[in-house]
């Protein structure tokens, strides 16, 4: 039996800073009463009790091996999932579904695989994934084992319990989800599975996975057993910005909907004890839901609203609460002796990202995004502040990671709003600055990759320039025809073909 890895001693470098902390082996800035690692996470901050300055107790952390790793290439692609992919969710959703994973075969190899994708996403060469390298080809493996093996239990379900069969089908037989098994292992599932797509470049494979589990949310609302690995809570808010995304990228091209798909607001109203990122992907999701329903009004002939309408009638109080909320937490961290926050430490909590998303709130609460170009000019300056936010973000996550190549990310980002100031913003400086940030970032935030959104935004701006002669009434519709058309002519997945031609065979030995 392979022994436990070795024990670790609390910091030696942060002697007097909270206990916390040191469990958690981050350095400390040693605030009081709360330190602002505890702050953010809402953790509970004490200090042990050092008369003399020197630390009086000592954390002992023991790592022992996970028993799903067999082989030195599993254990390479865990170890990199527990120091990098894992900080991309909520560290109480990534500690849960590691746990799972020792007696979930399904979630073992899908933790697997998307160590060893993001690793090859991140810091190979760009043409890594596309020519099957070794790293690319172990993951697939991976991949098809924890895809087949979700169909067995699925299919094992459904002999079982006959009755539920032909209910909770998913969008696509990628996922493989059926109401009889469990709720929280394929909707943990179909998030993984998403994001393990969108790191290999398949976007409409990606999509199915990601309908698929919102279509299942809502029909496990009500499963008892719902709940039983992740909190419902915790679930919602994945599939909220999971569902935020489909109407960010693709909610206004029409002709990708699918008529399956249930399209009422998926987020619950937000709580006092969550957090910034989760509260404003809820309201997000409000605004969103609330585009998408005038999108549909001007593809029907309507006439447009003249604001956004959102089934939640105080969205804008909430909006503005919250942003004070996020300003008044952010007040230590703006000082000029407060270094800035590492990237990744917590997930969403970023300051500069959530700066430039409340940015957006108020233009999008009170513009429509296919309205006439007129409609952006009174934004210009937010236009502004959001370019200079992301290139200062940027800056600083280069600095921090030199080595990596390209960035993949789940939470809230900066391709979307930057490629929204690419075809809204009338200042054609702040215009060519988001299209260049766009075109060195390098970024996959989910189903959104940075060279995409540059392809898109500048068809988008060469559609628009020909319907500027239009009467106001009818640039709205042409707009929105426009940036189906947009999506449809580039957003397809090219190498999908090949992929599929191509996919390697497992190699059980």
């Amino acid at each position: 039996m392979e022994k436990p890895k070795s024990i670790r001693i609390g910091s030696t470098k942060v002697r007097t800073g909270c206990i916390t902390c040191k469990s958690r082996r981050i350095k400390c800035d040693e605030g009081k009463p709360t330190c602002r690692n505890c702050i953010r996470s809402k953790r509970s901050c004490t200090y042990a009790n050092n008369h003399d300055g020197k630390p009086n107790l000592r954390i002992v952390v023991y790592t022992p091996r996970a028993t799903f790793a067999a082989t030195s290439a599993e254990k390479h692609s865990l170890d990199f999932f527990l120091a990098q992919m894992r900080t991309r969710f909520p560290i109480h959703f990534s500690q849960r579904v590691l746990q799972a994973a020792h007696r979930e075969d399904v979630l073992a190899h899908a933790i697997i695989a998307l160590g060893a994708m993001q690793q090859c996403f991140e810091y190979d060469d760009a043409s890594a994934i596309g020519a099957w390298s070794p790293l690319a080809t172990f993951s697939m493996q991976h991949y098809g084992r924890a895809l087949r093996l979700l169909q067995e239990r699925v299919n094992e379900a459904f002999i079982l319990h006959p009755r539920t069969k032909g209910r909770g089908r998913a969008a696509g037989a990628e996922t493989g989800a059926g109401a009889g098994a469990e709720p929280d292992l394929i909707l943990i599932s179909c998030i993984f599975f998403a994001c393990f797509e969108c790191l290999r470049g398949s976007t409409q494979a990606a999509i199915v996975h990601m309908r698929s589990g919102l279509n299942l949310l809502r029909e496990y609302e009500r499963d008892p057993r719902t709940g039983s690995i992740i909190p419902k809570r915790t679930m919602r808010s994945l599939f909220t910005r999971l569902d935020n995304q489909l109407i960010e990228m693709r909610g206004s091209s029409l002709s990708m909907a699918s008529s399956d798909d249930n399209l009422e607001v998926v987020a619950r109203d937000p709580l006092p004890e969550d957090d910034v990122h989760d509260s404003l992907n809820a309201l997000w999701n409000h605004i969103l839901h609330g585009m998408l329903d005038s999108a549909r009004a001007l593809a029907k002939g309507e006439a447009p609203s003249p604001s956004i309408s959102t089934p939640q009638a105080d969205v804008r109080e909430n909006m503005k609460q919250l942003h004070h909320t996020f300003t008044r937490l952010c007040i230590s961290s703006t000082s000029p002796s407060s270094p800035p926050p590492p990237e990744g430490v917590d997930y969403g909590q970023d300051p500069d990202i959530l700066r430039i998303w409340f940015l957006l709130s108020p233009m999008l609460l009170t513009s429509n995004t296919w309205d006439p170009a007129d409609a952006w000019g009174p934004h210009n300056d937010n236009f502004a502040r959001i370019v200079a936010i992301a290139e200062a973000y940027l800056a600083r996550c280069a600095a921090a990671n030199p080595s990596r190549r390209r960035t993949f990310a789940f939470s809230l980002g900066i391709v979307p709003p930057l490629t929204l100031t690419a075809t809204r913003s009338r200042d054609p400086r702040v215009q060519q600055k988001a299209l260049y940030l766009l075109s060195i970032c390098n970024r996959r935030e989910g189903i959104w990759d940075s060279k995409v959104s540059v392809q898109f935004a500048l068809k988008t701006i060469e559609m628009d320039q020909e319907v500027r002669d239009q009467p106001t009434e009818e640039q709205a519709a042409t707009r929105l025809k426009n940036r189906a058309a947009a999506f449809d002519d580039i957003l397809v997945d090219d190498d999908d073909e090949r992929l599929v031609k191509h996919e390697p065979e497992e190699d059980d030995g």
